[in-house]
């Protein structure tokens, strides 16, 4: 009983010395930028609330206060790893969302909402009605979870993409859907998908851009017309971060040059660049973004290129495809209506392209509602 006892204080010491000497750490090492960048988490972490009786009385300086701890508290990475290692190995087959299994980091999707993805469809189906005889194309991308469900344990709570686009498919009018999951699933023994992140690879985007060019009335590019630039093979991407299991393999980022393609020209906001690659981010640990760079909500491609001219709705998955489409367009806009909340007609005038194309990729697509905004002006 007395050793009992014992084990009891001592534990109670220890998690009350924890609880005094976390904070003191945290506040003496506290970095001095301040507001610095977790490059782990893509993220500014939070800044420390203004002192005030306001923030005292309406509890935004407690909430501000326990966002700052929690984003700054002493070895806060090294803790999540602890934490999440230990999950694995009391058996926990997802740590935050993410099913790990064959040298693979899969995000879990459990399903979709048909009322609520017949929202964003009736939107889309607004915004056709709006521009009738443009062609217009959808392409719904699916994820790692949909090639490999069969690395899920019999029974596991996943959700079916493929209807997830037999659903979009029968509720978009006049608009032409391109199911490119048979051609990712024939290639699943390829390196389609990151290990570590949950967008597809650069090859997975060429075997997308090659269905849609099809789809679309084009001929596309074959895969021996490239030149293939293995920009990284250190990329640990978005899976990692919530996971931060170094036992997965990292990525490789490439790079596809097409022999003979022309001058391009990109532009975002007020910048002009002369290439569609940032080979900047691969010196950090977003390096998916040295595709296009970072979101932003428009981007204007010209490709030197005789050709019609695109306008594309999208999220990231797109960014890795966008170059494949620069051979057979002259001009290509990219929204992101992630960042437009004042509706399409104030960035482009729809007429001025030849058709549309909208990319998404199947978790996000079912669970954001920011392409509604399509049907606003």
């Amino acid at each position: 009983m007395k050793k009992k006892n014992a084990y009891k204080i001592v534990t109670v010491a220890l998690f009350a010395a924890m609880l005094i000497i976390l904070p003191v750490l945290t506040f003496v090492f506290n970095p001095s930028d301040p507001e610095p960048f977790s490059e782990n988490e893509n993220k500014k972490l939070a800044k420390f609330p203004e002192v005030s009786f306001e923030s005292f009385r309406d509890e935004t300086l407690m909430n501000g206060i326990e966002d700052w701890f929690s984003d700054r508290f002493f070895g806060r990475e090294d803790w999540i790893r602890v934490k999440n290692g230990t999950e694995r190995l009391i058996g926990k087959t997802d740590v935050n969302g993410i099913y790990t299994a064959d040298n693979r980091m899969i995000e879990i999707w459990g399903g979709f909402d048909q009322e609520y993805v017949g929202k964003s469809l009736k939107a889309i189906n607004t915004f056709a009605e709006k521009h009738p005889g443009k062609p217009m194309y959808f392409l719904l991308a699916p994820t790692s979870q949909e090639v490999y469900s069969g690395l899920f344990p019999q029974g596991a709570p996943v959700g079916s993409q493929t209807a997830l686009f037999e659903y979009c498919r029968d509720n978009l009018a006049g608009i032409t859907a391109i199911n490119v999951i048979p051609t990712m699933k024939t290639h699943s023994s390829d390196y389609i998908y990151y290990r570590t992140d949950h967008h597809w690879t650069t090859f997975g985007a060429y075997l997308a851009y090659y269905d849609a060019a099809k789809a679309m009335g084009f001929k596309p590019s074959e895969l021996n017309e490239f030149d293939i630039e293995h920009a990284s093979d250190s990329f640990r991407g978005t899976l990692y971060s919530r996971t931060l299991d170094d036992g997965v393999t990292p990525d490789v980022i490439d790079y596809y040059h097409l022999r003979g393609a022309g001058d391009i020209t990109l532009t975002i906001g007020e910048n002009t660049y002369d290439s569609l690659y940032f080979r900047d981010f691969l010196k950090v640990k977003d390096k998916y973004s040295s595709f296009l760079g970072q979101n932003s909500p428009q981007m204007d491609i010209t490709t030197g290129a005789e050709g019609p001219s695109l306008l594309i709705f999208k999220d990231s998955y797109a960014h890795c495809m966008i170059p494949f489409l620069t051979a057979h367009f002259s001009r290509i806009t990219v929204l992101d209506m992630r960042y437009i909340k004042d509706g399409v007609s104030n960035h482009v005038n729809v007429d001025d392209y030849d058709s549309v194309l909208f990319v998404y990729n199947a978790i996000t697509f079912s669970q954001d509602r920011d392409i509604r905004g399509i049907s606003i002006g």
